[in-house]
């Protein structure tokens, strides 16, 4: 029998695991995985303040790119695939240097442990496809667990028991209690709302016991994946064992013992660079994983410091508003109580009384004796004046035409201006302000001086009057505001339901040709 030698790896380093296996194929390591990932979503997120100082600027961190990280994972795969191909041309080395034959006992031995290896290779193969299943279910989940938090979330009450106890409620207030309008309708859009919620809360007990099923299946193929890792841990020992044997088999060889010794070393040099190549990439993903955390975390930290700072310039804006209403209150306390009213009473007496009350003349000539009054005290008087006793002289106009050469001519007489009686009329705008003090106007020239009587009672009634106890023009004119804006909306509601071809004379739409017509709609002058 020819001399012949196998692998001398010990057993724990390379039979335990497949060498087309990555280390996360072991037992533990994915009972672990899946344990974490079972808790992932369960775990609580850390509060944004204990990581970052919200009162400091932030520097944001971009984004980890899934690309780059792909690429990156997918040379290490190629590397690895490098490596593995090179480690099998060394095995083949191997198995050619050793005489690798059937009829021997290494090479029964060896077909042995070919076999062991080939059923462990089998049922790391059904793991991955019951582990593929597992992360369709809890995919499943996953959906199912977001869409139940995307309807909570528009919900107050996701139980239906709460929901129809809560529209009883309601609907007892609304019927036993007394409120205003708004209020009521606003009770009838809560009642209506969670009446629209019993489908989403029926929907969500649906869904739930989905998820419930969803959960048991998880258990059951997380049953299957425990039992598979078991029989892989049995086969494992069965390798092992027969690892140990073929290694005394192959002991025993001496012959070609230098190069087979030589291979081995290179073998096992390859497989450590093809887990160092594993441990490598599994850094990445740790990497990319912590790197996308620190990126969450940081994008948590900036929306929480907009709030923050929105929070207080919403607060600042407020108190500045609160200090200028305070201000405006303080300043309309200050001032005199219906200011605005009784200037409008002493201007609307002072306006009838010189229009109407007053001679035009003799106030023109009132005028201009002050002025020239005032003129005279301003003059300062001359001393030592060159001009003493000398007289202003004027010439006449007929002497001026005389010296151009100009022949005498009659003289022109001015026409006097006849006194006539002014005419009584009053603006729209004049009735308006006599509305605003709850008075009625004069509608001829004779009620202009009891109309100046009345303002001046007026304005002592407004002067007598505390603060806040009759409505003040500025309320009035709101009123009117609001009620012409009404009026009007009714009007287009109305001339919008009326037929095409409807002609009415009185229409405000109608323009009239002569100007005494005047439609019954429209503003009038009031004249005497």
């Amino acid at each position: 029998m020819t001399d012949e030698t196998a692998p001398t790896a010990p057993p724990a380093a390379e039979p335990v695991v497949d060498d087309a296996s990555p280390p996360e194929n072991d037992a533990n390591v994915a009972a672990a995985n899946g344990k974490n990932k079972d808790n992932k979503g369960e775990k609580e997120q850390v509060p944004i303040e204990e990581l970052y100082d919200l009162s400091k600027p932030i520097k944001r961190i971009e984004r980890p790119s899934k690309d780059e990280q792909n690429a990156a994972i997918a040379a290490i795969d190629a590397e690895i695939d490098a490596l593995r191909a090179e480690r099998n041309v060394v095995q083949k080395k191997i198995d050619e240097a050793m005489g690798k034959q059937k009829n021997t006992p290494i090479g029964r031995e060896r077909d042995a442990l070919n076999k062991l290896k080939n059923r462990k290779g089998l049922m790391i193969e059904q793991k991955r496809q019951i582990r593929a299943r597992l992360e369709i279910v809890k995919m499943k989940a996953d959906q199912l667990i977001g869409q139940q938090k995307n309807a909570r979330s528009t919900m107050k009450f996701t139980n239906l028991a709460d929901i129809e106890k809560e529209i009883a409620r309601l609907q007892r207030k609304q019927e036993t209690s007394s409120m205003s309008l708004s209020d009521e309708k606003k009770l009838i859009k809560d009642i209506e709302a969670l009446q629209a919620s019993r489908r989403t809360a029926e929907e969500l007990k649906s869904k739930q016991g989905d998820l419930d099923t969803i959960k048991d299946d998880r258990k059951v193929i997380q049953a299957d994946l425990n039992a598979k890792d078991k029989e892989i841990d049995s086969i494992q020992k069965e390798i092992d064992a027969q690892s140990k044997i073929l290694k005394d088999l192959v002991d025993k060889q001496s012959s070609q013992r230098g190069t087979v010794d030589e291979l081995m070393k290179q073998r096992d040099a390859l497989k450590s660079d093809i887990d160092d190549k594993f441990k490598e990439k599994n850094t990445l993903r740790t990497e990319f994983r912590e790197n996308t955390n620190d990126w969450y975390h940081n994008q948590r930290a900036i929306k929480a410091q907009r709030q923050m700072q929105y929070e207080e310039e919403k607060k600042r804006r407020e108190e500045e508003k609160a200090a200028y209403l305070k201000k405006k209150e303080e300043e309309e306390l200050a001032k005199t109580p219906y200011e605005e009213e009784m200037a409008l009473c002493e201007y609307l007496a002072d306006y009838l009384t010189k229009t109407y009350l007053t001679d035009s003349q003799e106030e023109e000539a009132k005028k201009a004796k002050e002025a020239e009054e005032k003129a005279k005290a301003d003059v300062v008087a001359v001393k030592d004046d060159p001009f003493a006793g000398f007289k202003a002289f004027s010439k006449k106009p007929e002497d001026e035409v005389n010296y151009f050469g100009k022949g005498k001519g009659k003289k022109k007489l001015k026409a006097k201006k006849s006194s006539k009686a002014p005419t009584f009329s009053l603006s729209l705008d004049l009735f308006d302000q006599f509305g605003l003090i709850t008075l009625n106007p004069p509608t001829s020239l004779d009620g202009v001086a009891a109309s100046v009587e009345e303002l001046k009672a007026k304005k002592q009634w407004y002067s007598e009057q505390p603060r806040g106890s009759v409505p003040t023009a500025k309320d009035i004119r709101k009123a009117n505001a609001e009620a012409a804006a009404k009026a009007q909306s009714k009007g287009a509601k109305a001339g919008n339901k009326g037929k095409k071809g409807n002609f009415s004379i009185s229409n405000e739409d109608f323009a009239p040709l002569g100007t005494g017509a005047v439609s019954s709609g429209t503003g009038e002058n009031w004249l005497s």
